[in-house]
Parts: structure tokens; sequence; C-alpha cells
């Protein structure tokens, strides 16, 4: 006959495993009849000569999302997108892993920052820039720039960004450098 104060108790003491993932949750009713066996046999008091059993580590498989990326539930590898690719090496699709592991779809990725170029680091607005500090139309913005000594765009950002001065001081000193010594038409 089972005592059902000592199976709450055996059944409450597996929930707390579960929740902090040491067992997974279809092992949940063996390992409640293990904590209820070991329960009844120490109600009955101390045994004598009884060797210690090894404690078994149970670490079951968790599906885990940090700042970093995605943890695979299935090897322990960490990604950024967890995607068909590798799960492809487990045997799984992205759906048959998500079923299994109950993940959702937002849960097998991490948000990637994505740098995108604002102010003067964006060609646009460089050209824009060029465009209305000097009078000219945006198809002779890149010849301009050629004709102050640049190989393109880039390549003026960059001397500007190493001077640390901005694309449109450069672009007058090297104007007016070339003014003054009368290679400017």
């Amino acid at each position: 006959m089972v005592d059902k104060e000592i199976w709450a108790e055996a059944l409450n003491l597996a929930k707390d495993q579960l929740r902090h993932g040491k067992v997974h949750f279809s092992e949940l009713e063996g390992v409640t009849k293990s904590i209820y066996e070991k329960l009844i046999s120490l109600s009955c008091g101390p045994v004598i000569d009884i060797e210690p059993e090894p404690i078994k580590q149970i670490e079951a498989s968790q599906h885990v999302k940090t700042k970093k990326g995605v943890k695979c539930a299935v090897c322990g590898e960490e990604f950024k997108v967890l995607g068909s690719k590798h799960l492809s090496s487990h045997d799984l699709t992205r759906e048959e892993y998500m079923k299994k592991f109950g993940v959702a779809k937002k849960d097998m990725s991490i948000k990637i920052a994505r740098k995108t170029l604002t102010g003067e680091d964006n060609p646009l607005k460089q050209m824009q820039m060029i465009m209305k500090e000097f009078g000219i139309k945006r198809g002779d913005v890149t010849q301009f720039v050629l004709d102050n000594g640049f190989d393109n765009m880039k390549s003026l950002a960059a001397t500007a960004k190493e001077k640390n001065v901005g694309i449109l001081e450069l672009l007058k000193a090297v104007d007016e450098a070339q003014e003054a010594k009368g290679n400017k038409k």
C-alpha cells in the first residue's frame, strides 16, 4: 500500500528537481518513485553496513537563450541562430527540435545588432553635404572628389577620419591648396 503523505512529499521533491533543471519532465515519474522508496526506507530507521550509493547527476538537456546566443539542447553548443544546418547534425529539423524541447520560434535566435551608418559616416549624407556646400549636382560629386585627389568617397572619408576633421573641411583645405598653386581650372 502506498503512503499518500510520503508519496506527496516525494512528488514535491521531484517537482523541485524538475524546476531547477536537474531532471527532465519525462523522467518525473521514475524520479518520484525513487525518492518515495528512499523516504520509505529512511522512515524505517537507520540501516547499518550499507555502502552509500554514488550520487547520480541527471543532466537534462536544456534549450537556453542567453544574451550572447542560443544553446543547443542536444549538444550544448552556442549559436546566434540555431539553424537547420546545425540541427541536421542531430538528425532533427527546426520544427522537430522546437516540438521536442518545447521551444518557440522566437527563442531559436537572438537579436543581432546591426550597425547602420548615420550622420557623417553615411555616404549619401556625405554626398548631400558636398552638393550643398560646393553647389554641384549629384552626378558630379564623384568626379569632384576624384579631382580633389581622392580615389573615391571611401578614401575621402577615411582620410578625414585619420586627420580628425570633417569631409567638408578636408575638401575645402584641398580646394584652397589647389587654388593657391594655380592647379584649379
